[in-house]
């Protein structure tokens, strides 16, 4: 019996220079495996490769968890998960109104956690004198995490992969992500 549905998001984009979504897509896949090892069931989507509005309602719909696996570009989320967002995000599906704003999300008792990678390296996150002036990776990110409560969803850990570009290590960070998947989902 499968313990939990995990609906998995690349948000990669190969659109620009030498970033092609190899690493996002590898870390996506790996999550994937692992998941599905332990007994989860596993839906995904890469955005990039286009998705039906009503077949991404349904796995919303299905999951327990979503895991948003993405690159950084210009400090937040590619523009085709944005895009994302902007058309599968639906009145009466994953929010309506209410009186007090932000508070009509439908999503609720449906968990999320973002997987990013940087070609800023780690060391310049929480550092007051550093050009994010002491921000972390998740304050960083406040946008993508408000559209998240918005519609409802509570936040699990989030987990970052830095230097990318210049100092790769996919094995060193698929190791990585198995074992905060494994904390954050209580494995």
């Amino acid at each position: 019996m499968s313990k939990q549905t995990v609906l998995i998001i690349n948000g990669r984009d190969t659109r620009y220079g030498s970033a092609k979504g190899a690493l996002n897509t590898f870390l996506a896949d790996t999550a994937a495996s692992h998941l599905k090892e332990e007994g989860f069931t596993v839906e995904t989507t890469r955005v990039a490769d286009g998705y039906e509005i009503a077949e991404e309602a349904r796995k919303w719909q299905q999951a327990d968890v979503v895991l948003f696996q993405f690159p950084i570009y210009w400090f937040a989320a590619p523009a085709v998960l944005k895009r994302y967002i902007e058309e599968v995000y639906q009145h009466d599906t994953f929010y309506s109104s209410t009186p007090e704003y932000g508070r009509g999300g439908l999503l609720h008792r449906k968990r999320y956690l973002v997987s990013t990678t940087w070609n800023a390296p780690k060391d310049v996150f929480a550092d007051p004198s550093s050009f994010f002036n002491g921000r972390s990776v998740d304050d960083v990110l406040a946008d993508f995490h408000f559209t998240q409560a918005f519609v409802g969803l509570t936040r699990l850990p989030s987990i970052s992969f830095h230097d990318v570009i210049k100092h790769p290590d996919a094995a060193a960070y698929a190791e990585q992500l198995k074992t905060h998947l494994n904390k954050a989902l209580n494995i």
